[in-house]
């Protein structure tokens, strides 16, 4: 196995978050194995149409393929949502992110929130809080004034590349597209 590079996704409307990091060794086994190359948020104005914030979403989710180059691309699993257009909102999000990979030829995994936190934290039902401070002792990562939705994109990073590395089942680069 080569270095992975992995993208991970925190995806909304307004603010998503976002986290790219890579394996330090071809076989990692644990957090030290790997590391941060960059973590952020991209925002939308909140008087943009909802078509616009997704459009800016997908557009700098591209953006973010073609910098950085990740192997793959992980999101949370989609979770009920109290309010009906809160959910129609964030799938449309989810949508515009995996598109945006696709393009790309990035293949996009999810992972369970519970299954995230689980894996960063040693329990399934951990805060925001819980997951930074985890972050910030496995990682080092200081979430400073970012926003939650960052350090989140770095759980989700992570937790995958370690579930992964623990199953010994990286994704295979096997995009359907030509």
């Amino acid at each position: 196995m080569s270095t992975k590079r992995i993208l991970g996704i925190d995806p909304g409307t307004l603010l998503a978050g976002f986290a790219v990091i890579e394996t330090v060794k071809t076989s990692p086994i644990g957090p030290q194995d790997f590391r941060i190359i960059e973590a952020g948020v991209l925002r939308a104005q909140a008087n943009f149409q909802v078509w616009q914030r997704i459009g800016l979403m997908h557009t700098s989710m591209h953006t973010l393929i073609e910098e950085f180059k990740p192997s793959v691309c992980v999101m949370e699993n989609v979770y009920m949502a109290k309010n009906a257009q809160s959910a129609l909102k964030l799938g449309q999000a989810r949508g515009a992110f995996i598109s945006a990979a696709a393009r790309c030829q990035i293949a996009v995994r999810e992972i369970a929130s519970t299954t995230v936190k689980r894996i960063v934290c040693g329990k399934g039902h951990a805060d925001k809080q819980q997951v930074n401070l985890a972050l910030e002792s496995l990682l080092g990562f200081q979430k400073g004034a970012l926003p939650f939705d960052a350090s989140d994109a770095v759980a989700i990073a992570l937790a995958f590349g370690l579930n992964c590395a623990w199953e010994s089942k990286w994704p295979k680069d096997d995009f359907p597209f030509e």
